[in-house]
């Protein structure tokens, strides 16, 4: 009988470990199915926008369930942030987004409120995202998003969105996480389009001490593969240095993450070749 449980817990561990390799090559190989682009994701937050846009594989990013709502199982403090990025220096162009962490009958919980664009084009998204462990290293995410779009003299439009993730350490110095985003192809309407379908694999791994290195593959059904590559370095316990660069746009990014005691705060930088630079700062309360 014991021998039987034994295998039992062998079988599963090792199913777990092939749930999450084949999810990873099923994005890859599905990741190329057409539409129409809005409400690009991945706008917040500040540590992953520092990394180049890479990250939804490092357990510690800083309001990490944003980019993938299984990290959300990785952090134990219930959490409200602030967030606020202005793109290019255009005044008027700005993005802000109001987040929460918190445990809802022991399951992790995320809400998040943000909103894009200027007085004449306007982007809202709300979503609410949730994890759980079926198997130890192992965590699956799903969230629920609803996307509003406003346009001056042109009206408003609705579309519902879904999002699966999951994450996986492999081994203590490596881990693996895979998004899938929109799988239902939202559409706004006949005029407007769709919310895009895209698909995101990520990579960390530790190689010394206090260093973290990350790579994402982000793919969605308009644009190429876009490999993303970012650093962290952590300092001391409570201050992280990060950069980053996209390749797909050739941005070269950085910033820093300061946790200190229930306050915490993030700033990115990012300067695009030929749009030049975005600033985005964030500030999170910690309980």
């Amino acid at each position: 009988m014991i021998l039987f449980f034994k295998n039992k817990f062998i079988f599963l561990k090792f199913c777990g470990k092939c749930l999450g390799l084949f999810v990873i090559l099923l994005l890859l190989l599905i990741g190329s199915r057409g539409a129409y682009a809005s409400f690009e994701p991945g706008k917040w937050p500040c540590a992953y926008l520092a990394r180049g846009s890479s990250g939804i594989a490092v357990g510690h990013l800083q309001n990490g369930f944003l980019v993938n709502p299984a990290l959300l199982n990785l952090k134990a403090a219930n959490q409200i942030s602030l967030f606020y990025r202005n793109y290019y220096t255009i005044s008027d162009l700005n993005d802000l987004s109001l987040s929460a962490e918190f445990s809802f009958y022991k399951i992790p919980v995320g809400f998040t409120f943000g909103q894009f664009g200027d007085k004449n084009y306007r982007e809202q998204t709300m979503s609410i995202a949730a994890a759980w462990s079926p198997v130890k290293n192992l965590s699956l995410g799903a969230a629920a998003q609803m996307f509003l779009l406003n346009v001056k003299r042109y009206g408003k439009s609705s579309a519902f969105g879904t999002i699966l993730s999951l994450h996986y350490q492999i081994m203590p110095k490596f881990s693996l996480a895979a998004v899938a985003g929109n799988l239902n192809e939202p559409k706004l309407s006949d005029r407007r389009g769709a919310v895009p379908v895209y698909f995101l694999t990520g990579f960390e791994f530790l190689p010394v001490d206090n260093l973290s290195l990350s790579l994402d593959i982000f793919k969605d059904n308009q644009f190429d593969f876009d490999f993303r590559y970012g650093l962290g370095y952590r300092l001391i316990s409570s201050i992280e240095i990060l950069l980053g660069f996209r390749q797909q746009v050739h941005a070269v990014t950085a910033g820093i993450q300061i946790n200190k005691l229930m306050v915490h705060f993030g700033y990115a930088l990012e300067i695009h070749p030929d749009l030049g630079i975005s600033n985005a700062i964030e500030v999170a309360y910690v309980f």
